[in-house]
């Protein structure tokens, strides 16, 4: 089930520990377990029949958020979530997955999002853009979604919003791989998209990631552009049609999303809406490329209380700092900050600072 390609990662990252002190799962079990070079060798010993692949080792590959910080950090190149995905794939066929995880993955076969909810609609019929909210601030975040409506709103674009807007496949990868049934998911989001006919501003970072990335290797690439939204706000910034907001003298510092600081390295635009909104700029140690992560919503899903735990760490670090507002354009890193916000701090979603 593992292909070769993966498995020649998994072979290379088992001798190997200069990764570990990057993992967020690791820095709080404490586990070896929970390292990339162990999740390879799990893997490599299995390769070679010294070891079965049961449901205690399906159960160490969801102890992972995929936040790529092991492979931004690696010098010979090796990417331990490709492993990681192809062995989720591989528990999920064996139906060794971790019950939580089936849970979400039959709830998207079924209703379309791992949620197993009616995704509430944000339906707009603009003509300039169109605006893909996708499932994690459809569901858990909403407010972030009507924040940036309003923020596009203000600044006079026409947003269009899809009535039923279909999942992207994002989470149900995150949850079993880059399977057929991701790849179905994804066909559906395009076609939709398509015949909007507009450039797509993608609110969630994650959304994005697998758009730009993993469509067109799924012969359902989006023919018009496709931008992150803080990207397209601070475009909006830099051509003078929103407001910027007197310097408030609070001091905040941004936190750089798993997606956004190493899928897409794009920085400038989250730091730039943060002055608009009138704090005084300041940064964490752990930032850009380097950033810890939160989690991710995936994980948060099916094992809420180790992802509220990785946030608090990244709360930790804001108190190491001057700031006392950690600010963010994401959702899924607002729905796992927003669980353990500490007394004194304050979590800002950028787009209602901005509207």
């Amino acid at each position: 089930m593992i292909s070769q390609n993966a498995l020649h990662h998994a072979e290379k990252c088992r001798f190997c520990w200069m990764c570990r002190h990057l993992c967020p799962i690791q820095h709080q079990t404490g586990k070896e377990l929970n390292t990339p070079r162990a999740k390879g060798l799990l893997l490599s010993m299995v390769n070679k029949g010294a070891q079965v692949f049961d449901k205690d080792m399906a159960e160490a590959m969801y102890e992972c958020v995929l936040c790529d910080a092991c492979t931004n950090d690696c010098a010979t190149g090796y990417q331990p979530p490709l492993f990681i995905r192809e062995a989720r794939t591989q528990a999920v066929v064996s139906e060794l997955a971790p019950e939580a995880v089936m849970e979400h993955i039959e709830n998207a076969l079924e209703t379309g999002n791992i949620y197993g909810v009616q995704k509430p609609s944000f339906a707009q019929d603009g003509t300039d853009v169109l605006v893909y909210i996708g499932d994690v601030a459809a569901v858990k975040v909403p407010e972030m979604a009507k924040n940036l409506l309003a923020v596009l709103k203000k600044a006079g674009v026409s947003a269009r919003v899809l009535a039923d807007e279909p999942s992207s496949g994002m989470l149900l990868a995150d949850l079993m791989g880059y399977t057929q049934e991701v790849a179905d998911q994804a066909r559906i989001c395009a076609e939709a998209m398509e015949r909007a006919g507009l450039p797509v501003v993608v609110l969630d970072s994650y959304d994005a990631e697998i758009m730009k990335q993993k469509y067109p290797e799924w012969g359902c690439e989006i023919s018009l552009e496709v931008t992150t939204a803080t990207a397209f706000v601070a475009r909006l910034l830099e051509e003078g049609r929103l407001d910027t907001k007197a310097p408030s003298g609070v001091r905040g510092a941004c936190h750089d999303d798993d997606r956004l600081a190493r899928t897409f390295h794009e920085f400038a635009p989250i730091r730039a809406m943060a002055k608009a909104a009138g704090f005084e700029a300041g940064e964490m140690f752990s930032r850009e490329e380097l950033a810890k992560s939160c989690g991710s919503a995936a994980a948060f899903a099916y094992m809420p209380q180790l992802i509220t735990k990785v946030a608090a760490g990244r709360w930790a670090d804001l108190s190491r700092t001057e700031n006392t507002a950690m600010l963010t354009a994401n959702p899924q890193a607002y729905l796992c900050l927003s669980q353990c916000v500490p007394e004194g701090r304050e979590l800002v979603d950028l787009y209602a600072a901005l509207a």
